[in-house]
């Protein structure tokens, strides 16, 4: 015996109201292609440091590498090369040990440029750095090295600041390198430093 429908059930089943998803739907597509818009993604070209034994130094000096080394320090910055005296391509008086040093230790590889109060000196790091690059144009590499310590950002800020060259050699001021332009020949941005390796500070 078949069953009686109760009186009040309906078998039809009504469709789904989409339109307020829909809708939602709508108003987010707007957002997330702004907020795409607004996130600039930045890539730093860098070479990780290589281990192992390294190739056989040549015989005769002039063709060493120059083998450039900046080390951000908590006090500021080191220059240092293995294949040139950066105080004499510089012009500077050797560094004078502090008084109580040991004498026997090794004199320093180049010049110090200490900090400015609490901010590290990149005028000065790049009024340098362009001086080196000016008695030697066919170096292209620099090694960057820092302290443990020392936070990421200040690493980045070395690597642009050595990267392009400006419109000057040098300045003054932070005011004027922050303001400067790069310098252009036929068109193209003038490489200073360009080719930054990550080193094992030692």
């Amino acid at each position: 015996m078949a069953r009686r429908k109760k009186k009040g059930i309906d078998d039809k089943i009504e469709d789904l109201n989409l339109v307020p998803i829909m809708n939602l739907v709508v108003c987010l597509i707007p957002m997330v292609l702004l907020g795409t818009a607004l996130v600039k993604v930045g890539v730093v070209n860098v070479n990780a440091p290589k281990f192992g034994q390294g190739a056989a130094a040549p015989e005769d000096d002039a063709e060493k590498p120059l083998n450039l080394t900046v080390a951000v320090g908590a006090d500021g910055f080191r220059l240092s090369a293995t294949g040139a005296d950066l105080n004499q391509v510089l012009g500077l008086a050797p560094e004078v040990p502090a008084e109580g040093a040991d004498p026997s230790a090794a004199p320093a590889a180049g010049p110090f440029l200490p900090k400015k109060g609490d901010a590290y000196d990149y005028v000065e790091l790049y009024n340098k750095m362009t001086a080196i690059k000016a008695k030697f144009p066919e170096e292209s590499i620099v090694n960057l090295t820092a302290e443990a310590n020392i936070p990421f950002k200040h690493l980045i800020s070395v690597m642009d600041s050595l990267r392009v060259q400006l419109e000057q050699d040098s300045y003054n001021d932070l005011d004027a390198f922050k303001n400067a332009g790069q310098k252009y020949e036929n068109n193209t941005v003038v490489l200073l430093w360009p080719d930054v390796v990550f080193a094992v500070a030692q």
